[in-house]
């Protein structure tokens, strides 16, 4: 019976190898190899096309450096017309245009040239980011204080601030949720 199960197990395995070198099977087997090979070459020029095409895309953080470098041209006419030096400039990202990329919001606060901590003027100076460009689009300097709140759902939030009768200059009590729109270069 050990011969009969061994004859048995020797043809099976001669029957699998002839199988494998049929040469109908050979063919399929090429053929599969052939449409691997395609798939990886389709693969790695869309890989190609998404680097070029990214190429020049600015990420966020390009994108904050260019606004800043914007700003900081666009400055000096800023400080003349308040006859103001910066206090505080301060970087923010969202997406306030809707186009799905990450845009630019600039806070600044100035300070009178000739000394004290009273705030002469603030504003925000926005610019949006198309990813391979990045420009002012709008300007927001409103006569009254305000926070920077947050970006959120496509729009810029702002905290207005206000005195009650009471308080100290420093520390406006009342404090008001606004939301810019933004129309014609400018914020309001």
């Amino acid at each position: 019976m050990g011969t009969k199960y061994s004859f048995i197990s020797l043809a099976l395995i001669v029957v699998t190898f002839a199988g494998c070198n049929n040469p109908k099977n050979s063919q399929k087997e090429k053929e599969l190899q052939l449409k691997e090979k395609e798939l990886m070459l389709k693969e790695k020029e869309l890989d190609l096309k998404k680097v070029e095409s990214n190429k020049n895309y600015y990420s966020t953080n390009d994108a904050v450096k260019i606004a800043e470098d914007q700003f900081r041209k666009y400055l000096p006419n800023i400080l003349k017309s308040h006859d103001a030096i910066l206090d505080l400039q301060q970087s923010y990202t969202g997406d306030f245009t809707g186009d799905g990329i990450e845009d630019v919001a600039i806070y600044f606060s100035l300070a009178s040239k000739d000394g004290g901590n009273a705030i002469v003027g603030q504003g925000l100076s926005l610019y949006q980011n198309t990813g391979t460009t990045v420009k002012v689009i709008a300007g927001y300097e409103p006569d009254y204080l305000f926070g920077f709140d947050k970006i959120s759902n496509g729009k810029i939030h702002v905290e207005k601030l206000e005195y009650a009768e009471n308080d100290g200059r420093c520390c406006p009590s009342i404090k008001s949720e606004h939301v810019l729109t933004i129309s014609g270069g400018k914020a309001y």
